[in-house]
């Protein structure tokens, strides 16, 4: 497990923070990975849309800085005097679940407008990101030290110095999400095609599942329906991951964009049709001629 402090020479780093860099840093390997995978299954079929693939690591990247950022500084946003009083905090103050929170709006909001702008799918960017988060959860609940329950199994562990034992729920989380890392990297990666939102939606529900199986060791205060806010962040995935529609249940991403081609297609030729029955129509009755209005036995006006 990673020490609360980590000394570099002269320089200390917080434990958590080298953690949680590290984490960030193996999530971003592994959303490259996923989409230089996608880009060489796809190669010839939509460049286009593979050359704008290649702009979701600069928006990963990105909204990892922000919520990194504001995790470490948030906390001058509530208290911004410590900025004049006591400015040399800003290189030990580290921020708290609620600045983890504001960062993680912040930041899908930042990658929900450049994927508009660029016109990726957002299917496609959560299957692209699945393998790269749960790599990021994973490593950094193995790297930090989570003290739960009280226990007297021999893997429990304590503050040094304490004879005190408690289980390490956030290594079970780890171990629990070995199983689905496995699965993204080497079945579904390579079996489930990208965009479908399937890689997505069984991350969530298996995500849901593991958390809240690892929070029954962890000493958690209940906020509403006897659920502790960890509990009902992860009863969200599931039920989220349970609802959420995945476009391989009916037919595949380029199926369904054949299809709308092929629609499109369609209505502009009936359109055509139209317009020149129209035409078609109106020159017949410039050109047609009442015979009992016209002629020798026409009424007399």
């Amino acid at each position: 497990m990673m020490p609360d402090v980590l000394q570099l020479g002269p320089l200390q780093l917080q434990g958590k923070l080298a953690a949680l860099l590290l984490a960030c840093a193996l999530g971003l390997w592994l959303i490259r990975r996923s989409g230089r995978l996608f880009r060489v299954q796809e190669n010839g079929k939509d460049r286009e849309e593979i050359l704008r693939t290649k702009s979701i690591d600069d928006i990963v990247f990105n909204g990892g800085m922000i919520v990194l950022l504001t995790w470490k500084f948030g906390v001058f946003l509530s208290q911004p005097w410590l900025l004049w009083t006591s400015p040399l905090k800003l290189l030990m103050v580290t921020g708290s679940g609620t600045e983890i929170i504001w960062g993680g709006l912040l930041a899908g909001g930042y990658m929900y407008v450049h994927l508009r702008k660029l016109r990726i799918p957002v299917y496609l960017f959560l299957d692209l990101c699945a393998a790269g988060a749960t790599a990021s959860i994973l490593l950094y609940n193995a790297l930090v030290p989570a003290y739960g329950l009280p226990t007297e199994l021999p893997w429990g562990v304590g503050a040094q110095g304490t004879v005190s034992r408690f289980h390490p729920y956030g290594v079970y989380a780890a171990l629990l999400l070995v199983p689905l890392l496995v699965w993204q990297l080497v079945y579904a990666a390579r079996k489930v095609s990208f965009g479908s939102g399937l890689l997505w939606k069984y991350s969530l529900i298996y995500g849901g599942a593991a958390g809240m199986l690892a929070s029954f060791f962890a000493a958690v205060k209940p906020v509403a329906m006897y659920l502790s806010l960890a509990q009902l962040v992860f009863l969200f995935m599931l039920t989220v991951g349970m609802l959420l529609p995945a476009l391989a249940h009916n037919t595949g991403r380029r199926e369904l964009s054949a299809m709308n081609q092929n629609d499109s297609k369609t209505q502009i030729q009936q359109e055509q049709q139209n317009k020149e029955r129209e035409k078609n129509a109106s020159s017949g009755k410039e050109g047609f001629v009442d015979k009992k209005l016209d002629g020798p036995n026409r009424p007399s006006t």
